[in-house]
């Protein structure tokens, strides 16, 4: 395995266990760098200091340990140096099977257009995060653009009950704006079919207007006799 050729990351292999700590941060490496220095000050103290507080056998016993653990730790950190440095798998390719993930890979399904796809996506998600509004709020968008308007409000809905909806009023007023736009339009359509039973759009009763199921659609017709 190549060894690294900058003189800063060999550096951090003078103190038992900085190594570890300054990449990848991890506690084990705190503590053998902790123990390292007290164990260092308690033999300074001993030796220049105060020899006479710890005993006469203890800077005998702590400096050959002193020079063993920095020359193993010194050694061992150097060979695992690259390793160290190298950010790991799991880093760098987020785990398609981590809750965390669903939502921006659902997202690039929806923009991608595959609807279905992300439905999935998102539905595993609200179901390990019940309270994940931004999840909830794709989904009721998602069910809006295919026209299951019902489950878009129900969904819209359910996001009201939680008390993390507050901070989205504006999108979810913005939502059941755009569901209701939708209805709308669609109810005009039914009304404008020209596939409609020509016995439908006759007057239903006899105030004269023109109705569509029951619908009052145009000015009233002016019946003449001959």
């Amino acid at each position: 395995m190549p060894l690294p050729k900058q003189i800063g990351p060999v550096l951090l292999c003078g103190w038992p266990g900085l190594s570890g700590l300054w990449y990848r941060g991890k506690i084990s490496s705190l503590l053998v760098a902790v123990g390292f220095s007290i164990l260092l000050n308690l033999a300074l103290v001993s030796t220049f200091l105060w020899p006479w507080s710890l005993g006469e056998t203890f800077p005998v016993v702590a400096w050959p340990m002193i020079l063993l653990i920095w020359a193993v730790s010194a050694w061992v950190a150097y060979h695992r140096l690259t390793d160290v440095m190298s950010v790991p798998v799991s880093e760098k390719v987020a785990d398609p099977s981590q809750p965390d993930t669903l939502f921006n890979q659902a997202q690039r399904e929806y923009l991608g257009g595959h609807w279905d796809e992300a439905e999935l996506l998102l539905e595993r998600r609200i179901a390990h995060a019940p309270r994940d509004m931004e999840s909830r709020l794709l989904l009721a968008t998602l069910l809006r653009h295919s026209r299951r308007l019902e489950q878009a409000s129900e969904q819209l809905n359910d996001m009201q009950r939680f008390d993390e909806s507050l901070e989205w009023d504006f999108e979810i007023d913005r939502e059941r704006q755009l569901i209701e736009l939708i209805r709308r339009h669609e109810e005009a359509e039914k009304l404008l079919d020209p596939g409609e039973d020509f016995e439908d759009v006759l007057p239903t009763n006899n105030d004269g207007f023109v109705r569509v199921n029951n619908r009052r659609v145009t000015e009233p017709v002016v019946q003449t006799t001959n």
